[in-house]
């Protein structure tokens, strides 16, 4: 029985992804397959070799057609993807993503104790390979192991009111870097439009429809999975900068926080939510987005692309509460430690060059998912 089916569609080649697929093969459990969507026009030729060279059965490399649309190219690849699945729980990452096999391990701990639980998040790890780096990068990963068990209302507030009281920071269930059991990606399928997941953010379309048809959701502090830092898959292009609604002058490359909300609103409008309160609180986003910022420049950038946008929305009364700071200083040296249940260390540290090797640096450092059935006992 195939309990977990990881997808990866792949839509340019990427040279890393025949390594993530052996470091994934080489786990022992046999009731996960990898799907590996070839929308490359036939150019995984290293991956169909290994696959020939491996004979082994949890590796599926498919080439299924998709209409040829751009802003709908990654959520048809999606669509072509996930029904050819077999698995009971379904989980969506990018070619240059890793995820641990042993969530199959993770998923049946958390359904003995919890039968009637749906849809699957974890603390993701994020990883800048070595060439992307501008400085030192320093990583925060997630020291928690607690299990919980999230209310809609909770994660409601999280997507659409941009509320992270609820601790869960932007980990929100859905295929993407999460595990969504067969039934719901089929009532979900059913209750929009007939296909899994729509528009240019897949991702966040994913986590919308989740969050509103999911029964029982579950959050695992623990990290299960490494995004890198090239993936695409989660947001909108970054390279469009026409703003898509009138009423909501923002584009993709405005910045994350505007990238997550234009697909936030696509979502809501849609299938007519209408829903209001949620502007506040998308401002401090706004901010905190340009206080991530690694150099004043980029800061001072962001900062102004935002300012634009929110004068244009919600006038001055709205631009009166967007006061990001620059805190950054780069004569003294990044935290490095344990600070609010996280962990904090220079990304170079093992010398890791890729997000498998990542991966592997970060479990050797976490509570083992191994134990987990024993932790819940």
């Amino acid at each position: 029985m195939t309990l977990l089916s990881i997808c990866i569609p792949v839509s340019t080649p990427e040279t890393a992804l025949t390594g993530t697929v052996r470091e994934m093969l080489a786990s022992a459990r046999s009731d996960f397959e990898l799907v590996v969507g070839d929308f490359t026009g036939g150019r995984l030729a290293d991956l169909s070799r290994l696959a020939g060279e491996l004979h082994d059965a949890r590796l599926r490399v498919i080439a299924p057609d998709v209409p040829a649309e751009p802003s709908q190219e990654m959520s048809a690849c999606w669509n072509a993807m996930i029904p050819l699945a077999r698995g009971a729980w379904i989980s969506v990452i990018g070619a240059q993503d890793h995820l641990d096999p042993e969530l199959a391990a993770v998923i049946e701990a958390v359904v003995k104790r919890v039968p009637d639980a749906d849809a699957l998040a974890w603390g993701r790890a994020r990883y800048v390979p070595p060439a992307l780096r501008q400085g030192q990068e320093i990583a925060r990963i997630a020291t928690g192991s607690r299990m919980i068990l999230p209310e809609q209302k909770d994660l409601m507030r999280g997507r659409f009111y941009w509320d992270h009281a609820t601790g869960l920071g932007d980990c929100h269930p859905g295929l993407w870097h999460g595990a969504v059991r067969r039934d719901l990606v089929e009532r979900i399928r059913a209750g929009f439009s007939g296909v899994d997941v729509e528009g240019p953010a897949p991702a966040i379309d994913s986590a919308c429809k989740t969050i509103m048809l999911a029964r029982r959701p579950v959050f695992w502090e623990r990290p299960l999975s490494v995004q890198g830092a090239a993936t695409a898959s989660s947001g909108p292009d970054a390279g469009d900068t026409d703003p898509p609604f009138a009423d909501f002058p923002f584009s993709a490359s405005t910045g994350a926080a505007a990238a997550a909300a234009l697909a936030v609103e696509a979502f809501k409008r849609r299938y007519g939510i209408e829903l209001d309160g949620w502007e506040d609180n998308f401002i401090q986003a706004c901010v905190r987005d340009c206080e991530t910022a690694d150099s004043g420049e980029r800061f001072h950038a962001r900062k102004t692309a935002y300012s634009q946008a929110i004068l244009a929305w919600r006038g001055k009364r709205g631009l009166a509460a967007f006061k990001p700071e620059f805190k950054r200083k780069p004569g003294i040296p990044r935290f490095q430690g344990v600070r609010d249940h996280h962990l904090h260390f220079d990304m170079a540290m093992d010398d890791t060059q890729t997000e498998a090797d990542f991966y592997r640096l970060i479990d050797a450092l976490l509570f083992p998912v191994q134990l987990l059935d024993d932790k819940l006992a």
